[in-house]
């Protein structure tokens, strides 16, 4: 495997998922970024651009398939509901997980989407009414706030409250998304330990073999009047017996790509790394892995 190094060496070495002495908010110290090109070959093959990012839990190096697009800022999508939700739970617009929201009456092509929700069934089936809803009622200035306070990408909201992480201002990197996904894992984000938890529960996961399980939240951008490729997302992390693997991939491609790529080069990459066993290895293993939620990943539709 081919590497190309982009700065100093440094390796921190695994930590405990719970870090005492860390102080709130406190991100992880800066990485250096190995650039792998043989990567980009699972991009290639779905007819698609973009990044993935690729780093163990408390080690400071990551590995990117490709560097300019890892460090670039996308829209966020649907990726943006584990923040948005963490800040929900902040701000006291959601309770916990099992909160309803009614359905509006409003039929939208997304089938699912057209009953009531509790937030977890919202975040399994990448609701955007709901969390419309909820962005709603936390407000524009809370909104950019918490992002400020939590360093999400640029923390930008233009574009209206309830629409600025699908075709508006925000925008984040693979690599930011990374960050954030490991504070969140750790518990060093500035919210409260319950809040950061019921987050970290809410992502939708997958038993990929008896001891191997995968979280992710995936996001698919189109912004209107644009004949430009369409933007998604796969951001999560894989559970192993005695470590944990974060990631964020991002591809940019045209609609009928989106869907199948953003998970097969995910898998693929994963797979190559030899972080993830090859497909199939979970046969009579349905019952082993209670940790893992059971909810399906989202319907193949813009998020």
């Amino acid at each position: 495997m081919k590497a190309v190094r982009r700065g100093g060496a440094r390796w921190m070495g695994p930590v405990m998922v719970v870090v005492a002495g860390m102080a709130a908010g406190t991100a992880p110290a800066v990485a250096d970024e190995i650039e792998i090109p043989e990567w980009r070959n699972a991009f290639v093959e779905q007819g698609v651009a973009g990044s993935v990012v690729v780093r163990r839990l408390g080690e400071s190096r990551s590995y990117v398939s490709d560097l300019d697009h890892g460090t670039r800022g996308y829209v966020p999508a649907s990726t943006f509901k584990i923040p948005h939700l963490l800040i929900a739970l902040e701000t006291g617009v959601v309770q916990d997980l099992h909160q309803e929201f009614p359905w509006d009456g409003q039929r939208r092509r997304i089938a699912v989407w057209n009953r009531d929700q509790s937030v977890q069934q919202a975040v399994a089936v990448s609701s955007v009414p709901v969390f419309q809803t909820i962005a709603r009622s936390i407000g524009e200035n809370r909104m950019s706030a918490w992002l400020r306070r939590l360093g999400y990408g640029n923390a930008e909201v233009s574009g209206g409250v309830d629409r600025f992480w699908l075709d508006g201002g925000l925008r984040v990197s693979p690599l930011q998304q990374v960050d954030f996904v490991e504070r969140l894992l750790l518990g060093t984000l500035p919210a409260s330990t319950r809040s950061q938890i019921a987050a970290r529960d809410a992502v939708p996961g997958e038993q990929l073999a008896c001891d191997v399980a995968i979280r992710g939240k995936t996001g698919w951008a189109h912004r209107p009047g644009d004949d430009g490729p369409d933007t998604g997302w796969w951001v999560g992390w894989v559970e192993r017996p005695h470590d944990v693997w974060l990631f964020a991939t991002v591809v940019e491609g045209y609609p009928e790509r989106i869907r199948e790529a953003r998970r097969e080069v995910t898998l693929n990459v994963l797979e190559r790394a030899g972080i993830l066993p090859g497909r199939g290895s979970s046969a009579g293993c349905a019952e082993r892995v209670a940790r893992v939620s059971t909810a399906a990943l989202p319907a193949a539709a813009p998020e």
